[in-house]
């Protein structure tokens, strides 16, 4: 065999391989080789980035020194930020921006006098928002702060920012959700506290939300206490509707179903006469659904109440907040049943008293058996609901007759509640829901059965003894008992044969007790008790009231730390009394000289330190004076109101004595008058002393009466001869000159010679009066003579029997006379055988 073929080929791929022709140009990078852990040099074509700066000072360059001198939160940021940041998507900036608003207003209020317009109009948006904490900050700064600002503004501005806020309010009343709805209602009744006269122009819409949100058994199924706040933004707005329609005055005119063209010129006078009218015919339509929904919320509380064990307060509450609706509802209805019908568009039957009958009166029936259930429970709230109950049929008693609910058996109902008074053990419960039914006791009893006026009476006249005077209860039951007594102003006047006739004295004897205890405790119930006082004084003048004399006491002392109104109007009150005869004149004179002597004044600047801290009271000083003085002239001026007794004359003359000690000056015409009266009715009960064999004591007794008299003669001769000479003009016939308590018995004339015979023999006894006596020497001359006439003359009046009598007094008065050296014993002899 030979070689294979292509050897040529063969040999030529063992030879080496051809090197790489060189590149040309240079080397892009050049290779090294490092070694692990050795940092790089930086490349060649690196770029150094160091920055090297220096500090440039540049006036208002931060954003905090362009904030200096402006109005911003804790946080920093202005109130434009804070709203604008009240938009923002985040709940939590949202409430954090509410806060800051809070924060602001509270550190610059200025801000808040100056924007509020641009905050009502930024944070109404968030009535309706979905978070509960945004919409109750906003409900805190709506309540604190913008709503108190914006009172002070003008109507007209105000109304337009309002216009805003209403508009986001009813619509939140008509959200999807729930909360958003309740939460509306809350800002709803915050508008119409703050803002009333705002309210007339919505009054249709909210009724309908209200409806609508009722009607929702949801709101049952909520918490009680989103309910309850349903209802007493509804009891809010009834009250406005309730008050425009008892008032009826320019700020709150009523429409009854006007037409269009009145409806739209009372918004167009809106602006001037800053009130709006409510369309009373729908909103009674409106009402009158409402009536059926709450009775039956109320059926629905009552039952679960009953299923409970024990009574929850938000339960208690919403039952008791849709009693209180009921209430204002029935008295709207009443009130617009008892309008005369207007001629615009309204039948007579259409709101009368047939409608209220049919409509009103059918679904409150449901009540009745209500208040039995509750009348078996021994809670004091259960009493309470039975006394809101029964103040709404005592709204309606007028309407009412036997066929729908019993008289009777509702007056039973009420006594029982004011015999239960006792038994509450709540008072502030008491003092709160009890005065309704109190003010309504006078007319109940007006329309009453005759035979319930009885207990009914005994269960308010009990529970009127057992009321406080620092009770809040005592003016309701004070109000009540002047109605009852006062029949003018109720026209309730008991007959003899009515059993309301004998509770009168009992109400009477309990004001002096009242009037004592009030004095310190209540001034405006002691200005309440003298009123009625005075009122029945003047009514009844024949009327006695018990324990006077204790409060005439007491007030003297305290005169001078009462209110001026209220000391005037107790001296009124006690001159009343002591005219009308039930006070003795004694006690209305120490009365008076106690008011006069106990009153201390202070005079202002010229006071003294002691003082210095008290005002001055000297203009009612004077006032008082000038009050007491008139009514010391009321009694002096010969026409006592009662005849007082010789002892209490007696007393008189005695104080008398002790003011005018060694002065005299009180000592005028008038006064002596009484004096002769007084000797004369001292001689006519000694003559009586006599005669009825109390010849012992008729010494020891005449003397005791006039003692006070001897001691007044012996400082004034002048008063004693004047006195002598009026006891002359007495005994010779002339009684003009007396007081008028000696002309109310006047004797014969023998009888009065020896009257006066005996009053001269006692002064005469007296040797200290000699002196005096013996400057009335004409005034006993002339009384011998007249004396001695009778005794020689052919009177037919006068018998022997009296003749005899005239001797022995003429021979008595002579011997007497005699002892006063004033003239001698011839000239008395000669004058006896002469004459």
């Amino acid at each position: 065999m030979g070689r294979p073929k292509g050897g040529a080929a063969a040999s030529s791929s063992s030879k080496k391989p051809k090197a790489k022709p060189k590149q040309r140009g240079g080397v892009d990078f050049k290779k090294y080789k490092h070694k692990v852990g050795r940092k790089l040099p930086p490349p060649k074509n690196a770029t150094n980035t160091e920055i090297k700066s220096k500090s440039i000072v540049l006036p208002e360059q931060s954003m905090a020194s362009e904030r200096t001198g402006m109005a911003v939160n804790k946080r920093g940021l202005t109130l434009r930020e804070l709203l604008q940041q009240t938009g923002h998507y985040n709940a939590n900036v949202r409430r954090a921006a509410l806060n800051g608003i809070k924060d602001l207003v509270v550190k610059h209020p200025s801000e808040l006098k100056l924007h509020k317009v641009a905050i009502v109009e930024k944070l109404q948006e968030r009535i309706c928002d979905n978070d509960k904490v945004v919409r109750e900050s906003l409900f805190s700064i709506l309540q604190s702060f913008v709503f108190p600002s914006l009172k002070e503004d003008n109507a007209i501005s105000t109304r337009s920012t309002l216009f805003l806020l209403m508009a986001n309010i009813l619509n939140g009343m008509t959200h999807l959700s729930m909360d958003i709805q309740l939460m509306s209602f809350r800002f709803l009744e915050l508008v119409v506290i703050n803002f009333p006269s705002s309210f007339p122009r919505y009054a249709e819409q909210v009724f309908n939300n209200f409806l609508a949100v009722l009607s929702n058994d949801r709101i049952h199924l909520q918490d009680k206490s989103k309910l309850n706040s349903v209802l007493n933004g509804l009891g809010h707005c009834l009250s406005q509707v309730a008050f425009a329609t008892e008032n009826g005055d320019a700020s709150n005119r009523l429409v009854h179903n006007v037409s269009g063209r009145e409806l739209w010129k009372c918004t167009l006078d809106e602006d001037n006469s800053g009130s709006r009218a409510f369309a009373m015919s729908n909103i009674l339509t409106k009402l009158q659904n409402l009536i059926q929904i709450l009775v039956n919320s109320v059926e629905v509380s009552a039952s679960e109440l009953f299923a409970k064990s024990t009574i929850d307060a938000q339960s208690s509450e919403a039952l008791l907040s849709a009693l209180h609706c009921l209430d204002l509802i029935c008295k709207i209805c009443i009130q617009e049943v008892k309008k005369p019908q207007m001629k615009f568009g309204r039948s007579e039957t259409q709101f009368g008293p047939e409608w209220l009958k049919s409509s009103l009166l059918v679904y409150l029936k449901k009540l009745w058996g209500v208040n039995r259930s509750f009348h078996e429970k021994g809670d004091d709230r259960y009493y309470v609901f039975n006394l809101k109950i029964a103040e709404i049929f005592l709204c309606l008693s007028a309407c009412m007759d036997d066929s729908m609910f019993p008289a009777e058996e509702f007056c039973q109902f009420v006594s029982s509640l004011l015999s239960k008074v006792k038994a509450l053990r709540n008072k502030d419960i008491m003092e709160k829901h009890l005065s309704p039914l109190i003010i309504s006791i006078p007319d109940l009893v007006s329309n009453a059965p005759d035979d319930s006026k009885g207990y009914l009476l005994e269960a308010f006249t009990d529970a009127f003894r057992d009321c406080k005077v620092d009770c809040k209860l005592i003016l309701p039951y004070l109000d009540s008992v002047g109605k009852l007594l006062l029949p003018e102003k109720t026209g309730i006047l008991f007959t003899e044969n009515d059993s309301g006739l004998e509770y009168h004295g009992v109400w009477v004897d309990e004001l002096p007790g009242i009037l004592l205890q009030s004095i310190d405790k209540a001034p405006s119930v002691t200005k309440v008790v003298l009123e009625l006082l005075l009122r029945i004084g003047q009514y009844f003048p024949t009327i006695e009231c018990g324990n006077m004399h204790s409060f005439v006491k007491l007030f003297g002392v305290k005169c001078d730390v009462l209110e001026p109104t209220i000391l005037f109007r107790v001296v009124e009150v006690l001159q009343s009394t002591y005219k009308a005869g039930n006070l003795h004149i004694t006690e209305q004179l120490s009365f008076l000289s106690l008011l006069m002597a106990r009153f201390r004044v202070h005079p202002g600047p010229f006071c003294t330190q002691e003082d210095s801290q008290t005002s001055s009271n000297l203009i009612t000083f004077k006032s008082l004076n000038h009050l007491i003085l008139t009514s010391l002239s009321d009694m002096g001026d010969g026409s006592l109101a009662q005849i007082p007794s010789l002892h209490n004359m007696n007393g008189l003359f005695r104080i008398i004595v002790t003011l005018d000690a060694g002065t005299c000056k009180l000592m005028n015409e008038d006064v002596i008058k009484i004096i002769a009266g007084y000797l004369i009715d001292a001689a006519m009960d000694l003559s009586k002393t006599i005669e009825l064999g109390f010849q012992s004591d008729k010494t020891r007794v005449f003397q005791y009466f006039i003692k006070p008299c001897i001691i007044i003669f012996c400082q004034n001769e002048k008063v004693l001869c004047c006195t002598l000479e009026m006891l002359k003009s007495f005994a010779t016939g002339d009684d003009n000159v007396l007081s008028s308590v000696a002309k109310l018995k006047c004797p014969d004339l023998s009888h009065r010679i020896c009257l006066v015979t005996t009053i001269i023999v006692f002064l005469c006894n007296d040797c200290k009066l000699h002196k005096n006596l013996s400057l009335g020497k004409s005034a006993i001359k002339a009384i011998l003579q007249h004396t001695r006439h009778l005794m020689d003359s052919n009177v037919p009046d006068v018998t022997y029997e009296d003749k005899q009598k005239l001797r022995f007094a003429f021979e008595q008065l002579k011997s007497k006379a005699l002892q006063l050296n004033c003239w001698d014993k011839s000239e008395l002899e000669n004058f006896s055988s002469a004459t």
